[in-house]
């Protein structure tokens, strides 16, 4: 037969199941940890601790990391955070890692118990089918990104997983909720909109039952969860929140921002009038597609797919599936992440936490019934979103492979380069990216630099702007850390190798206008990024011209 008929006793309805489709989007039936969970539980440990034993981390890795060793909690809370852009609570993991004398290397691996324990909250809890528990811890940024990159982004599945189970019992987890939510808001830029976006989806709920549910919290119970959360994100804001003289986090000044989204708006009308003057006769149709593609890709596909088909599909069927159920507010914190990726910054790594997000956002809303509806839905999403996952499994396997073969950044190799030779001699260091050299050293060796090892972004103590002073001490040997963007048109450095062995900061052309210095050594990397936008991680090694 094609179809089995099951009769539902309670509810009098006839429901239709398909054989072909029956395993994929079955409701799950319990939410235990079986031998099926425990089998991609111990295939997805096997693979993380394997690319962590692989991975060469880079600057951002170790800005976090100096920060923490090199601070006090007053100073982190007080006033560093402030030129980082981000809240605390990952410098607080690992300020804590740092007092008790854990390495830098050692790091990585204490730090991936964290992507661990939410892949084990994900197969314990989610509601999701077998199809897509066995195959949505192996996507890109569940296995990589935010599992080998030791970066806050990395807390963001486990709190978020923990959250949306919560969910199930809102009223009896509130507090829970206030807490988890209000770590997520300290964790990082991204976690702070999903906390507020989730913060939001939860009142919702409450007032939508409110006189039906005889377990909904008093008063007392909703002010005391209230005002804890309130609490966390008034942390986060008052320790993340940006000064003025605040080198990196222009993107706060409200005339850079107005220049920011006039250039963006200039560069897609740019694009819209080369493309229509290619045979625009012909392939007019054509172009209307491609401007289409360029703006939806731009708009709503990052963080899921590279197909704009496929990831159109899906936001759709998102959106239908959110309003057939009245719940379109669970778009907010997909629709939060997105204001933060246009009016402030949304790089190749900010980008898997809509992925997250809207991981989130089904758990909490995935049907279970098991009448003909919820089937339809279940289907549906089920598999748009695995066809999002298997894309991106394609993409963890590049990210695992580029680890295997080659190297994410040259920072352990200029570091292991300048011990060999710092000896005596005097050693200055120039860029942001020159941080990743210092994590593998337990003090600041550059003379040039202030004390703590972290890269310090004040205006007026920026180190970048003061080349001549460093000049004067004759240094033997300077280190510019860089990293090389793709060419316009490529969507990766390592696409151009020679980009990569050539290109060369404003900083580095300064110093070698004088004529004093050549550059000898370059150690460069890849950093991989699923959407195939890769920059090459390097440091360049400059030493005095022999006369």
């Amino acid at each position: 037969m094609l179809s089995d008929v099951v009769a539902n006793e309670r509810s009098g309805q006839t429901v239709v199941r398909s054989p072909i489709f029956g395993r994929i989007v079955a409701p799950r039936q319990s939410l235990r940890f079986g031998v099926l969970e425990a089998v991609v539980f111990a295939i997805y440990v096997a693979l993380v601790a394997w690319t962590v034993a692989h991975h060469i981390p880079w600057a951002d890795e170790a800005q976090a990391w100096l920060m923490a060793r090199d601070a006090s909690l007053r100073e982190i809370f007080g006033t560093d955070l402030h030129y980082e852009g981000s809240p605390g609570l990952w410098h607080f993991w690992l300020w804590i890692l740092c007092r008790m004398h854990v390495s830098f290397a050692a790091m990585h691996w204490i730090s991936a118990i964290i992507p661990v324990a939410g892949i084990w909250v994900f197969l314990r809890f989610s509601p999701f089918p077998t199809i897509l528990r066995v195959t949505l811890p192996f996507s890109f940024y569940l296995l990589y990104q935010y599992a080998v990159i030791a970066r806050s982004y990395v807390g963001v599945p486990l709190l978020v997983f923990v959250a949306a189970t919560l969910f199930a019992r809102p009223a009896r987890n509130l507090l829970s909720l206030a807490i988890v939510l209000g770590l997520l808001a300290n964790l990082c830029p991204q976690g702070f909109c999903i906390s507020l976006g989730f913060a939001v989806m939860l009142a919702v709920r409450l007032f939508r039952v409110r006189g039906q549910d005889a377990q909904l919290p008093v008063a007392g119970r909703l002010a005391l969860a209230g005002a804890v959360l309130g609490s966390f994100w008034l942390f986060a804001i008052l320790t993340a929140s940006p000064t003025r003289d605040n080198r990196f986090m222009p993107d706060w000044d409200p005339v850079y921002v107005q220049q920011h989204g006039s250039e963006r708006r200039q560069a897609v009308v740019a694009w819209r009038a080369l493309a229509s003057e290619a045979d625009a006769v012909h392939f007019q149709g054509y172009n209307r597609l491609k401007r289409l593609e360029y703006q939806f890709t731009n708009a709503i596909t990052i963080g899921l797919s590279n197909s704009w088909l496929v990831s159109f599909l899906f936001v759709c069927a998102l959106v239908a599936f959110l309003w057939s159920r009245r719940n379109l507010v669970d778009l907010l914190p997909w629709i939060l992440l997105q204001a933060l990726f246009y009016y402030v910054a949304g790089h190749a790594w900010h980008l898997g936490n809509l992925f997250i997000a809207i991981l989130g956002i089904l758990w909490i809303g995935w049907p279970a019934k098991d009448d003909r509806s919820d089937t339809a839905w279940r289907a549906i999403l089920s598999l748009l979103l695995l066809a999002i996952v298997v894309e991106q499994c394609f993409w963890s396997a590049r990210a695992l492979r580029a680890e295997a073969t080659g190297k994410y950044s040259g920072d352990r190799d200029a570091a292991e380069f300048l011990a060999n030779h710092i000896d005596g001699n005097t050693v200055a260091g120039f860029g942001y990216h020159s941080v990743g050299v210092l994590a593998w050293f337990p003090s600041n060796i550059f003379a040039n630099q202030p004390k703590e090892a972290f890269w310090h972004w004040k205006s007026g103590n920026y180190v970048d702007d003061r080349v001549g002073e460093a000049l004067a001490m004759h240094p033997d040997y300077i280190d510019v850390g860089f990293a090389v963007k793709p060419r316009i048109g490529r969507a990766s450095a390592a696409e151009d190798p020679q980009l990569v062995a050539t290109w060369r900061p404003e900083t580095e052309e300064e110093i070698l206008s004088t004529g004093r210095y050549r550059e000898t050594h370059r150690f460069c990397g890849n950093a991989f990024s699923g959407h195939g936008y890769d920059e090459g991680e390097c440091q360049a090694i400059l030493e005095p011209v022999k006369h």
